[in-house]
């Protein structure tokens, strides 16, 4: 039987279509999912709906409900995406005037001290970012949510491995091969994070931050030591 050239036609135009339809399905679980993360950053977790997250991502509500049936699965899938988001970003993407001149700003790593006070510094700056603050968000959701909680110990589990990455590469490879190196880094990491929570509620200016004194200091103390590349 010979196909007439309208019933061809209408075959091959289907998988256009199919694809068209894969894009848009795609492109609104994005929408519905950046939602999500600017929905907990701006109201918080506790006043985060998924009406709100309906409304912000521009979808019907059945559209949000194929995507994510409940506010818990719509919560772990947005800690992937904020894992994403968090784990891609680098100093150099970030569009404030204090991380670009920190990047302009980088001494050699043979300049043991000025590059250890650089690299304290862009660790907190790299610190504060929106994003931290809205993991913070679905860090107070986790803890009366088991599921959420594994999610989120495995998200935060990689962005520590990412950060421990990009700090030696901060500090350079003269720090980064002392024997102190490391505790050096669990150190820092940890008191900065639990410094960055009190942003929360302080609304001070992170570049003034009166710790980041005692940071370069404590990194100094351990690494002065370290030898000088020619």
């Amino acid at each position: 039987m010979t196909v007439s050239q309208p019933e061809a036609a209408g075959v091959g135009s289907r998988q256009p279509d199919r694809v068209g339809q894969a894009d848009r399905t795609a492109r609104s679980k994005e929408l519905i999912l950046d939602a999500t993360i600017e929905c907990l950053l701006a109201e918080g977790y506790s006043a985060t709906t998924t009406m709100k997250i309906q409304a912000k991502a521009g979808v019907t509500r059945g559209r949000l409900l194929h995507h994510f049936p409940s506010k818990r699965e719509l919560l772990t899938a947005a800690v992937a995406r904020l894992g994403k988001q968090r784990l891609n970003r680098n100093l150099e993407d970030r569009t404030d005037g204090f991380s670009r001149s920190l990047v302009r700003g980088r001494p050699p790593v043979g300049e043991v001290e000025a590059r250890s006070d650089w690299a304290v510094t862009t660790l907190w700056a790299g610190l504060m970012h929106s994003s931290f603050f809205t993991a913070l968000e679905l860090w107070i959701a986790s803890r009366t949510d088991d599921a959420l909680a594994d999610k989120v110990r495995a998200h935060e589990k990689n962005v520590f491995e990412r950060v421990r990455e990009n700090a030696r590469e901060l500090f350079g490879p003269v720090v980064a091969a002392q024997p102190g190196y490391d505790h050096l880094f669990s150190v820092l990491f940890s008191s900065m994070r639990g410094m960055a929570v009190t942003y929360t509620f302080s609304h001070l200016d992170p570049q003034t931050e009166p710790m980041i004194a005692t940071w370069q200091q404590i990194a100094r103390s351990l690494l002065t030591d370290a030898p000088v590349e020619d």
